[in-house]
């Protein structure tokens, strides 16, 4: 009853127009409380997105500073490497390794042929009547002794001079017939390196190269140690990968076309070497950083262009460097 009676009484006393008033008050109160918390968080953003900004600034500055503090300490060891040392002790340890294939091979090839070649001496000697006889023993006993072209070429060849001034031109003959065998034996050692050509395996690569790193790892530790170092801190960063390559970039900048050419075999043939590698071959959404070229660089090979950053002339083992190099890029 008492609450019927203050409702009567509240509506007896105010007018339509009083409570128009009282709802428009109240309403405005409202949208002011709004206008206020819209505003208040409308400065909350701001001051977050802007402190947003500084924090991604802080973390490139700090990125930029560490990246180039160990840029500079990559420099100041980077003059130790000395580049054309390390591809002449490769070159010298490729001949080293071809020839001496070369040579196991003409051995192998003179031990199958020798007993021939003494049957043919002495058939030779049988049928000039022991004329030449001192220098058919010397030319046996030598070719018992092993492959030295050296010790006996000079007999064969004063041997050649008698018989073509000889009367019995039989004795030519005979020397022609007789002694061909090891005559062109001779030509084909003396052409060897031109006639045989020696195939170098992917053994024997990572051989040659881990001679040439471990013989002078001294002048070269520090280098790839630094270079790894800068590299590494690039790739565990959490930059997106587009960055990761600016920044490869940057470190790319700084090595000349040699340094990058031993780079690539350090990595690709030298066990030390690939950790280096894998940092190569890290992916972010099928995206490498693209070190040493991209597939479009592979691509203008085919139309006249060379590498971009070390010729395709100075690729020390041609087709299975390229091979490599393919395989990196493409990421197989």
């Amino acid at each position: 009853m008492d609450i019927l009676f203050l409702a009567q009484n509240f509506t007896n006393e105010f007018s339509d127009s009083d409570l128009l008033s009282f709802g428009g008050d109240i309403l405005s109160g409202l949208i002011g409380l709004l206008g206020a918390a819209l505003g208040v968080y409308g400065a909350y953003y701001v001051m977050k997105e802007q402190l947003k900004a500084q924090n991604e600034q802080y973390r490139k500055d700090k990125i930029d500073n560490i990246f180039f503090n160990l840029l500079g300490l990559f420099q100041n060891v980077q003059k130790e490497l000395d580049t054309r040392e390390f591809i002449d002790s490769t070159k010298k340890y490729i001949n080293q390794v071809k020839n001496d294939r070369i040579e196991k091979y003409f051995t192998n090839q003179f031990s199958k042929a020798k007993i021939q070649f003494i049957k043919d001496i002495e058939i030779f000697n049988n049928k000039t009547d022991n004329y030449y006889k001192h220098y058919c023993s010397n030319v046996i006993e030598e070719l018992n002794r092993g492959l030295d072209i050296g010790r006996y070429e000079t007999c064969i060849k004063q041997i050649n001079e008698e018989v073509k001034t000889h009367s019995n031109t039989d004795y030519l003959k005979y020397f022609n017939k007789y002694l061909k065998n090891i005559g062109d034996f001779q030509k084909k050692y003396y052409a060897r390196k031109s006639l045989y050509k020696c195939e170098l395996k992917e053994s024997d690569i990572k051989d040659i190269i881990k001679n040439v790193f471990t013989n002078d790892s001294r002048e070269s530790g520090n280098y790839f140690r630094a270079l790894y170092r800068c590299l590494k801190y690039i790739m565990d960063s959490d930059l997106k990968m587009e960055d990761k390559k600016f920044y490869s970039g940057v470190l790319r900048g700084v090595l000349s076309s040699k340094e990058m050419l031993l780079v690539f075999y350090n990595c690709m043939y030298f066990k030390k070497g690939e950790k280096f590698k894998e940092l190569l071959e890290k992916e972010e959404k099928g995206k490498r950083i693209d070190f040493f070229g991209d597939k479009n660089d592979l691509e203008n090979l085919t139309e006249g262009y060379d590498l971009p950053f070390f010729s395709k002339e100075d690729l020390l083992f041609s087709e299975t460097d390229m091979q490599k190099l393919e395989e990196l890029i493409k990421g197989n």
